[in-house]
């Protein structure tokens, strides 16, 4: 499948990654889970692979200043989980077996369930990472593609209507929402390996590095900015 050796998240990694991403240990306009699987499902959908230093720094801050966390061991465990959840969502989404209608098994969109009226709808924030992700995609994409239809109908289902919706949907009509935009994402993952183009390759994640409770102060800063370590997360 890849050059980079894949180890699915266990539960209780998956639960500690889904803590961390709201706790006071990183930023705190960092992505939450559910907008991190849009997000991430964007950029593994896209046509072309995009590089992780293009998309990682997103995740843990809106902003392009500087990125704090609150030691450098909780920025390399941020980093290692992300990057192994990324790899879980390439593997997933591209299974080229899938089920007998050729979907995907092991993947669906993950989001927080909704009880109250001021909560967001079921899927809203996915949608929102999934926008942000696929802004990330080459400006010349359709160019490179040819004939879009199919991949403009399937973002459509994804993205939704430009139009506001002003009538909120019953929870069973949001859950089936969110379970088209799903399917809609591995079909165009699908669609893209039927033009011939590039499918995206699990990243390389070091456990040692992991382990050493970060890297040098002179060396670039693995959160994606482009500082070296201690003028950005390394400075706390």
């Amino acid at each position: 499948m890849t050059n980079a050796q894949y180890i699915p998240l266990t539960d209780e990694e998956l639960e500690q990654l889904e803590e961390l991403l709201v706790s006071d240990d990183v930023p705190a306009d960092c992505m939450n889970m559910e907008m991190l699987d849009g997000y991430l499902a964007a950029v593994v959908a896209s046509p072309l692979p995009i590089p992780v230093g293009d998309w990682l720094p997103a995740v843990w801050t809106a902003d392009e200043g500087e990125v704090g966390f609150g030691s450098g061991a909780t920025l390399q465990k941020a980093i290692e989980l992300v990057l192994r959840y990324y790899n879980e969502l390439v593997a997933t989404i591209g299974d080229a077996e899938g089920d007998e209608e050729g979907e995907a098994e092991g993947w669906q969109p993950f989001c927080y369930a909704q009880g109250g009226d001021d909560d967001p709808a079921i899927g809203e924030e996915w949608a929102t990472g999934f926008a942000q992700g696929f802004e990330l995609w080459p400006a010349d994409w359709a160019a490179k593609v040819g004939d879009t239809s199919i991949a403009e109908a399937l973002l459509e289902t994804i993205l939704g209507p430009e139009e506001e919706v002003t009538v909120r949907p019953d929870t069973e009509s949001q859950l089936a929402e969110l379970e088209a935009k799903g399917i809609a994402v591995q079909h165009l993952f699908q669609a893209w390996r039927a033009h011939g183009l590039p499918a995206p390759e699990a990243v390389a994640v070091s456990a040692a590095t992991a382990a050493t409770g970060g890297p040098g102060r002179n060396e670039p800063c693995p959160c994606g900015s482009g500082k070296k370590y201690k003028k950005c997360c390394g400075a706390n």
